[in-house]
């Protein structure tokens, strides 16, 4: 019986992002997926619905489906998610949902020694992941720059775009920005590496969460455990 996995998130910048081109495959690789497909949780009206797609699948005949999100906390876009996927669930025999990439305190600590192997110290240099808005979005990103705090790294400071603007302001340090997004979409390119970059005289860091090999490995740690 065919397994569809469903990508579901903000979607609208993602065409040409290695990082989640590389999710995508290793996930349907990991989960043993006949098809794969992309949906919109939330952002820019680009693309369908998770909704609709999980209806397109439940009336193409099938019956076994897990949606794995981009999203990195468990705040309103992943409540929504799960919302969809409880709803579509009596026409499937198996659809099941991953938890966000922030899940628990284990998930801070293995997000923050990957940042910390992928952005190390410089002398004199700030480094800031912006995140998305949000209690729950604003809460794991505390809670990764206290992990990074833990692991010596004073120097990365991770939170949503104003409240880095606030923090960093009357400083003068070398300041280093880049996305605490899992995909590198309309929301990194233009706010993050865009607006922000400009508004803080910043260098940038123009990735996704996506393209660190260890992020990816957890991403579907979640997946599998969703089986």
């Amino acid at each position: 019986m065919p397994r569809a996995l469903v990508i579901a998130g903000c979607l609208s910048g993602e065409k040409d992002d290695a990082g989640v081109a590389a999710l995508v495959d290793e996930l349907a690789a990991a989960v043993g997926a006949d098809m794969t497909l992309r949906a919109r949780t939330g952002g820019r009206p680009v693309g369908r619905a998770l909704p609709d797609v999980l209806a397109e699948l439940r009336s193409g005949g099938v019956r076994r489906a897990l949606v794995v999100t981009t999203h990195v906390a468990d705040g309103r876009l992943q409540r929504a998610a799960a919302s969809a996927v409880r709803d579509a669930a009596p026409g499937f025999e198996s659809l099941g949902l991953a938890p966000p990439l922030l899940a628990g305190e284990r998930d801070h600590a293995a997000v923050a020694a990957a940042l910390d192997e992928a952005l190390p110290v410089r002398p004199g240099r700030v480094v800031a992941l912006a995140g998305h808005r949000g209690p729950e979005c604003e809460a794991a990103l505390a809670g990764i720059e206290g992990a990074l705090r833990e692991r010596g790294r004073g120097d990365v400071l991770v939170g949503a775009p104003e409240r880095l603007v606030a923090r960093l302001e009357g400083s003068a340090p070398k300041v280093l920005l880049g996305p605490f997004l899992i995909a590198l979409g309309h929301h990194a390119r233009r706010e993050v590496l865009g607006e922000l970059a400009r508004s803080l005289s910043a260098d940038v860091w123009p990735h996704a969460l996506a393209e660190l090999s260890a992020i990816r490995r957890l991403v579907i740690s979640h997946a599998m455990s969703s089986l």
